[in-house]
């Protein structure tokens, strides 16, 4: 009996089957059936088909070219293919690009220089005298690249210019493998594809002039896509030149550039706008979206635009100078970075983190970490810009350029910052004319507003409202009872940060509604209620009015976003997008996102509001930027937040989200920095959080924040066991010797790469070995011990969730588990690779499939938020997240409404023989303790240095807690 791997190849595919005897098997059966020699290339094609790289059908697995030609020699081995060519591809192109006979062809040769006839390209595969060759990714890519220029119109000069820029952005690559060459002016020329834009604002008054500075979105910094001398060529002449958007520029010198067709209309739009008067070129300059969005269309995808504007430092440098917007240098105090498994916070000057003691500032979003040195040296520098009457000084951190702010003000923030290494924001400077948007007294230095408690406010009986046909569990409704007694009192508004699932939603429409019967009954003043969300939450909005209230419900809704934002636009004076505010006024509940109200600040903010309800709070939680400033600064009789998470990385986060619903409550940012951030005091904490959710002198609290497991009772119990195995062998040598390297560094770089190892080792010391099942779980205990939990998972015939980030780990599982447990079909995947439409339906087949025993792999992010699995009730968290508040979404998959059967939670650890306090358990134990004080005092679950510098001590040690 003989068991192969057998490949065939067609224009669209390659398909692999794994036969037996000439016979194709079931693919769901391949990991049972296998001999132990191809069980790397089962466990590869489940890794294929997770990714969405490949198609599985009944008895044959469908992989697309690309991921052909991406495989490694070993895994391509693995499914018993072809190696790799050893061929040259050569590349000659003819004619004048811009001219439609422009050819571009490929021919091949030996490396040896001879050349090859009669080679056939199908996909990823050369067929070379009768034999199939595998393409690499980057001579798949020339090919690919070659084949769409062939077939593209010859009328339509865009599409064939943007096959040649593809074709030029591979080539490098691959001649400098030595693996292609290019010949003729192909060879000779640039060809770049640009997809998004900045601005360039030069002169004032009459004289500002916009600038475009091409981009491509998607790119890891906002850098310029042309080099200097070609982005002067553009944005300077020959975007000037022609009074439309061309679609494809010859910039000189063998450089050309192609506008994706999305940024060719926004570009003729910005073209229009730089031949207006000064006064809409101000307006575009201060709010270009706004303008974007009315050139594109409301058909217009909302992620596009916000990506086709890249908003750049220099622009908002100039944008602050013109007067247009204030840009504020906000304090931080440090902080340890969100991903403290990660690399360190870079230095400020481009050459390794600051030395000594640092604090930083903070300008656009962007921190920047100075240590006393530096912000010396910074000092110096701003002097001198001033002296010379330049705006900016540029500041090198981590290679990229930051414009800091010229002023009186800088300097003496960073003066501050010298003796107490705290900086202090700037002053606001009064600017002449008006601003083209709102301007708000952020708090971030002193308390310049601080909004008072109303003595009380008109009201209807407390009650639930007569068009709620959804009846609300007890939480719920004492959750809208709170929302009425805070209105009724007079605060200026509140924030509910109830867990997630618990219905946050229902309860701020119930109390809209209740507010919208006052004012049908004359009680309440009449005067529109406005609801801001997230874009992809705005249908679930509607939706949810329409479920839980019955007509007249909130009333008109006035949808502000879409073909409804249309409907309300109009133009202002100066040439500005505006809306109409006479239809905001008149509305009885508007719906928009928080982007349009950045847009359209200056209009929402002359509409006076009874109630404003923000969704997803976190989306404000960062000062300085406009966003925030522009939620700031609404008019509203009552301010809603509604977040299940208030603080996600620090505890500013909670100060700004807070600070927008009652201006002043928790202060200055400064203060509050100093006091609750600077040392995360446990009884600092809990009476920050008292002073938040405890009622005050007959008033209801601030904050309003309830857990699933403190208010569903309805759940079953939960039960966590630490499951514990010693480490032996390859593992413990592999953790022993690391710990040796790690004391011998001597270093902090050297430790955390130390434990970003002692992580991976404790998983699995090896994860791409090739031994059979029962060895590759013996070489880890910490996966020993979760597959005896897993045995007795399945010797009760229940479910269970995995939870892992090691995506080599979890395609490895698929196979083992699958043949372990003898299952119909592999175990399904969700991670980050797959897409939404597949991950919900791997989620409705794992809730609705018949029969017992099943288990489900899972990365923590992918697969911790959204997903309702409730056939599960056993959580498995194979490998740790370093956040807890991530961890408990993860168990929040099963433990939730619908789960009928008491839920397990196991924690596999990796332990020390010798009684020595191991990695995961001194990880256990942080984790741990970041949980309590996260419920008991909304401390940030993001660890910090501290806390990292502490793990790293103890395991070094051998000690703990």
């Amino acid at each position: 009996m003989t068991i192969t791997f057998t490949h065939d190849v067609s224009r669209d595919w390659t398909e692999i089957r794994l036969e037996r005897n000439g016979a194709a098997l079931p693919l769901d059966a391949w990991a049972i059936e296998a001999p132990s020699a191809l069980l790397p290339g089962v466990d590869l094609a489940q890794r294929l088909i997770a990714a969405g790289s490949a198609i599985a059908e009944a008895d044959a697995l469908f992989v697309a070219h690309d991921a052909i030609a991406g495989l490694s020699a070993r895994e391509a081995a693995a499914l018993s293919l072809p190696p790799a060519t050893a061929l040259r591809a050569v590349v000659e192109g003819s004619g004048l690009i811009v001219r439609p006979d422009f050819r571009a062809t490929l021919s091949w040769q030996r490396p040896t220089g001879q050349a090859v006839i009669g080679v056939e390209r199908i996909g990823a595969w050369l067929r070379v005298g009768g034999a199939l060759q595998r393409l690499p990714t980057s001579l798949f890519d020339i090919a690919e690249a070659i084949d769409r220029l062939a077939g593209a119109p010859v009328e339509d000069i865009t599409s064939r210019l943007s096959a040649i820029a593809a074709l030029r952005e591979v080539l490098p690559a691959a001649e400098q493998q030595g693996e292609a060459s290019a010949r003729g002016l192909l060879g000779r020329m640039t060809i770049v594809q640009a997809d998004a834009f900045s601005l360039d604002l030069k002169g004032e008054g009459e004289d500002l002039r916009l600038l475009p500075v091409l981009h491509r979105s998607g790119a890891a910094e906002k850098e310029p896509l042309l080099p200097p001398e070609q982005q002067r060529t553009f944005g300077e002449d020959q975007f000037l030149r022609f009074s439309n958007a061309r679609p494809v520029y010859a910039l000189g010198e063998g450089w050309y550039v192609v506008l994706s067709p999305v940024l060719r209309h926004a570009l003729a739009e910005v073209r229009r706008i730089a031949s207006a008067p000064a006064e809409t070129r101000r307006a575009f300059a201060a709010a270009p979206r706004a303008f974007l969005r009315e050139a594109l269309g409301e058909d217009a995808d909302p992620t596009v635009i916000e990506q086709l504007f890249q908003e750049t430092a220099a622009w908002s440098e100039r944008v602050v100078g013109l007067g247009l917007w204030t840009k504020r240098v906000v304090p931080w105090v440090p902080l340890s970075a969100t991903d403290w498994f990660g690399p360190e916070t870079p230095g400020a000057d481009g050459a390794g983190e600051p030395k000594g003691p640092y604090a930083g500032i903070e300008v656009d979003g962007r921190r920047i970490p100075l240590s006393r040195d530096q912000i010396a040296d910074l000092q110096a520098r701003v002097e001198s810009a001033i002296g010379a009457g330049h705006a900016s000084v540029d500041l090198v951190m981590d290679g990229k350029t930051i414009a800091i702010p010229a002023h009186h003000e800088t300097l003496s923030a960073l003066q501050r910052a010298e003796a107490a290494l705290l900086p202090r924001r700037r002053e606001t400077s009064a600017v002449s004319g008006a601003p083209e948007v709102l301007i708000i007294k952020p708090n971030e230095e002193t308390i310049e507003v601080e909004e008072a408690v109303a003595p009380g406010r008109s009201a209807p009986a407390m009650a639930l409202p007569a068009s709620l046909t959804t009846v609300p569990k007890p939480h719920q409704a004492e959750g809208i009872a709170w929302l009425q007694r805070a209105w009724m009192k007079g605060l200026p508004g509140v924030l509910l940060a109830d867990d997630m699932g618990l219905g946050k939603t229902l309860q701020g429409l119930a109390f809209l509604a209740w507010l919208r019967e006052g004012m049908q009954s004359g009680v309440v003043e009449r005067a529109p209620v406005m609801i801001v969300a997230p874009t992809g939450l705005l249908e679930n909005w509607r939706a949810e009015h329409d479920r839980h209230l019955v007509a007249p419900g909130l009333g008109r809704c006035l949808p502000a976003f879409g073909q409804g934002l249309a409907a309300i636009r109009r133009r202002d004076a100066d040439g500005r997008p505006a809306l109409d505010v006479g239809r905001l006024r008149e509305a009885d509940w508007v719906l928009t996102t928080y982007e349009t109200l950045r847009d359209y600040d200056r209009d929402f903010g002359q509409v006076r509001f009874a109630a404003l309800l923000f969704d997803e709070a976190q989306k404000i939680k960062t000062p300085g930027v406009r966003l925030t400033d522009a939620a700031k600064a609404m008019q509203a009789e009552f301010r809603m937040a509604l977040t299940g998470t208030p603080v996600e990385n620090r505890l500013a986060d909670l100060w700004c989200i807070v600070d927008t619903v009652h201006p002043g409550c928790l202060g200055d940012l400064k203060s509050f920095s100093v006091r609750y951030e600077e040392a995360a005091d446990a009884a600092k904490l809990r009476h920050l959080r008292e002073s938040l959710d405890r009622e005050r002198s007959g008033r209801p609290p601030l904050l309003l924040r309830r857990l699933k497991e403190d208010r569903l009772p309805e759940l079953p119990p939960r039960e966590e066991i630490i499951r514990a195995a010693p480490m032996e062998g390859a593992q413990l040598a592999a953790y022993e010797t690391t710990l040796r390297d790690a004391r011998e560094a001597g270093k902090r770089g050297g430790v955390l790469e130390a434990l970003q190892r002692l992580r991976a080792i404790c998983l699995h010391p090896d994860t791409q070995s090739d031994p059979g099942d029962e060895a590759f779980v013996s070489a880890s205990a910490r996966l020993r011990t979760a597959i005896e939990a897993l045995d007795g998972i399945a010797a009760k015939n229940e479910r269970a969730l995995i939870f892992l980030d090691d995506l080599e780990m979890q395609s490895r599982l698929v196979g083992l588990l699958q043949r372990r447990y003898r299952l119909s079909s592999p175990p399904m995947v969700i991670n980050g690779a797959v897409n939404g439409k597949t991950r919900q339906a791997r989620v409705d087949r794992f809730q609705s499939s018949e029969g017992g025993f099943d288990v489900m792999l899972l990365s923590p992010r992918a697969g911790g938020v959204g997903l309702t699995l409730t056939r599960a009730n056993h959580v498995i968290h194979l490998s740790r997240w370093w956040n807890p508040a991530v961890e408990d979404q993860c168990t929040g998959r099963v433990l939730r409404i619908g789960q009928s059967r008491p839920v397990t939670i196991h924690i596999p650890m990796a332990v020390l023989p010798d009684g020595r306090r191991s990695f995961d358990e001194n990880l256990h134990a942080l984790l741990e303790r970041k949980r309590r004080l996260m419920r008991e005092a909304l401390l940030p679950p993001a660890a910090t240095d501290a806390d990292r510098e502490d793990l790293l001590e103890q395991t070094l040690r051998g000690e703990g807690r």
